[in-house]
């Protein structure tokens, strides 16, 4: 018998009659009987003729990381069904990119408090957004440019656009508001963010023109052309998303200069006076600016870049590599989202309702994303 087999004892039956023997000699361990193993130069070889296989041990591990492969595989086909998504990479980008945008918002989401506003943004801007115009708008550019954000990312949900149209259009709508009105107060503020550097300057109008005008081609071809829409609308969140990749770049460089430690910025005496906040330290590092007046001087001075001297030279370091980092993740996110659109591009062919669909798309048919491609 197979139980008897797996246990490691023998049943004895066929040697003896079961009548003559009792229930403690029918059953005999193994390894106290020398005589069930057979001496040979192969495996091991039992009575009953079953031989231990080393390999199939092997062949039970496989299998056992194949199920679980295929329970994950399941899972994510789950969530790929769940979220409306028919290509195969789909949902891995939508979590990295998606959470990405969803994440930075989140976790900027406290600047929404005044007080934590101040602390948190770069040393010396106050100096300017203390001033009524460009504290409106640079409250107004952080809370919309959240509310947006965290907002945008349904609608890239197609489970949304199949099953809620309505609310993808109100959500839609709400979200080309609150970034258009977001971008034209960054622009405003761009003129002192980061000390007013003229490459940080035409870094942000020339993202605000183009998450603009995407968007508002998003919007002119909403009910024109579906294809064109999706396009825009990608090519407007791509563009919005550009300020995380170079704030990453900004945390790298600003290193890397420090390091070096020939890099400098220049800062007017006043703003240098706001951060220091103390005119004895002020003439003792920058004798050009002693004045009567140090919290409204306009002379310039040099101010070493390099994170390891406080919170001036944490600010300098910033401001030397904002422009530079705005311009690379800018061209980055341009070429990626071309690609993106062009590789996705067989994906949508025609439209059913307000939803784009592949070619082979059948209405009638339930849609399965194990069918579709896998």
């Amino acid at each position: 018998m197979s139980s008897s087999i797996d246990y490691g004892y023998e049943l004895e039956s066929t040697l003896h009659s079961p009548a003559s023997l009792s229930k403690s000699e029918s059953y005999r361990p193994i390894s106290y009987s020398p005589s069930s193993i057979q001496k040979s130069n192969g495996p091991l070889t039992y009575r009953g003729e079953q031989t231990f296989e080393p390999s199939k041990l092997t062949e039970g591990r496989s299998k056992i990381g194949q199920d679980r492969q295929n329970r994950l595989l399941n899972v994510y086909q789950s969530l790929s069904w769940i979220f409306g998504f028919k290509e195969k990479f789909s949902l891995i980008l939508f979590f990295v990119c998606g959470g990405a945008l969803l994440g930075f918002c989140l976790a900027r989401a406290y600047m929404m408090n005044g007080k934590i506003m101040r602390e948190q943004t770069v040393p010396g801007e106050f100096r300017w957004f203390n001033l009524k115009t460009y504290r409106i708008n640079y409250i107004i550019h952080i809370y919309l440019s959240i509310v947006g954000g965290i907002l945008v990312g349904l609608q890239f949900l197609p489970t949304i656009r199949r099953k809620s149209v309505l609310w993808h259009r109100i959500n839609g709508y709400t979200c080309i508001i609150l970034l258009i009105i977001g971008n034209v107060s960054g622009g405003i503020i761009s003129r002192r963010a980061f000390g007013g550097e003229i490459n940080a300057q035409t870094a942000y109008y020339i993202l605000a023109i183009m998450l603009i005008f995407s968007a508002l081609m998003g919007y002119r071809n909403v009910k024109r052309n579906t294809r064109n829409h999706r396009k825009w609308m990608l090519r407007s969140v791509v563009y919005f998303s550009v300020v995380i990749t170079a704030r990453l770049i900004m945390l790298a460089s600003r290193l890397i200069i420090s390091n070096i430690g020939t890099y400098y910025s220049l800062w007017r005496c006043d703003e240098v006076f706001f951060v220091l906040q103390d005119e004895d330290t002020l003439v003792q590092r920058f004798a050009q600016c002693s004045s009567s007046t140090p919290s409204d001087n306009g002379l310039y001075v040099p101010v070493h870049a390099s994170v390891h001297e406080g919170k001036l030279g944490t600010a300098s370091a910033v401001r030397v590599v904002q422009g530079m980092a705005l311009w690379v993740a800018t061209i980055i996110h341009m070429a990626l989202v071309e690609v993106y659109i062009r590789s996705t591009e067989s994906a949508n062919h025609q439209r059913h309702g307000f939803v784009l669909e592949a070619r082979d798309f059948d209405s009638s048919k339930t849609y399965s994303p194990r069918n579709s491609y896998w």
